[in-house]
């Protein structure tokens, strides 16, 4: 834990040096609404309330068999309050397991039955990142495109999922205290996984570029989320909506967001084939 710790000062320091102390800008995405876990409406509401004291926005992809009449009102709150909610289908399939004609069925099943939720512009991201190959891939590309829809991309996978399984496989009543020693390590892996995209950024001549963060509706970080913004506060980045954050990509990748290849940041079933071998190192703590 120490390590770890001394580890998020040191490249903390190496961030300002390095000359991009600048302010920076940041677009937060929620997958999985309305909650992956325990206690849905009760967990959902810190959420909301997290991004409420910090007036941010954030936004959230629903998966469409999810949402229902108790869940319903809530969602409604994250829209006032978040200002954005996308498509993330309708049972959660990979495109990779699915055809094209019934994974486009998905997506018109969600936007169907959560049409008085979803928000302006359109939002579609993919569940696992999986984008498909080939035909496939540009028959649902086309089918988004004629829609209105906008893919959502990522350059920041905090891989949270791997965090928040350990924390669920903690007995319920010692799991506060359990967050205390897995939070600096979440936090540790996200920094890690930021430095790594501006440093991409600069690399690739994007130095003005925001980034766009992946986490979950999950257990996790309806404890976290307050945590992760003082993170990127501390850093100087000032938050923005996803709309404002694709407003700073290159007009190629504006032109044409959905064809990302392994040449870029953004995290696409292309160029994540799962767990990044350095995380690895982060589940190895004490």
């Amino acid at each position: 834990m120490k390590k770890i710790a001394l580890l998020a000062l040191v490249l903390s320091i190496l961030f300002f040096k390095n000359g991009i102390a600048q302010q920076r800008f940041i677009a937060i995405t929620m997958d999985d609404l309305p909650f992956v876990g325990e206690g849905a409406n009760f967990h959902l509401n810190l959420i909301i309330d997290c991004i409420e004291k910090n007036n941010i926005p954030v936004t959230g992809f629903m998966i469409g068999e999810s949402v229902g009449p108790k869940t319903w009102p809530v969602l409604e709150r994250f829209r006032k309050v978040s200002q954005g909610l996308g498509n993330h289908t309708y049972t959660h399939p990979s495109l990779d397991q699915r055809d094209a004609e019934a994974y486009i069925a998905e997506i018109e099943q969600t936007d169907h039955k959560l049409q008085d939720l979803l928000t302006q512009p359109k939002y579609f991201r993919y569940p696992y990142l999986a984008m498909g190959e080939g035909l496939k891939k540009e028959k649902v590309l086309d089918y988004l495109a004629s829609q209105n829809y906008h893919v959502a991309p990522v350059t920041i996978d905090s891989k949270d999922f791997i965090f928040n399984q350990q924390l669920l496989a903690v007995p319920e009543l010692e799991r506060r205290t359990f967050l205390k020693e897995l939070a600096p390590v979440y936090l540790d892996y996200i920094l890690i996984k930021t430095l790594d995209a501006e440093q991409f950024n600069r690399s690739n001549h994007f130095e003005n570029r925001a980034q766009i963060l992946l986490i979950h509706a999950n257990l996790l970080n309806a404890y976290m989320l307050c945590d992760i913004i003082q993170l990127y506060k501390a850093l100087g980045y000032r938050f923005v909506s996803l709309q404002e954050a694709l407003s700073t990509f290159p007009a190629t990748h504006r032109k044409n967001i959905s064809n990302f290849d392994k040449n870029t940041a953004f995290i696409t079933a292309e160029n994540n084939d799962g767990i990044d071998t350095e995380i690895e190192e982060f589940k190895l703590w004490d």
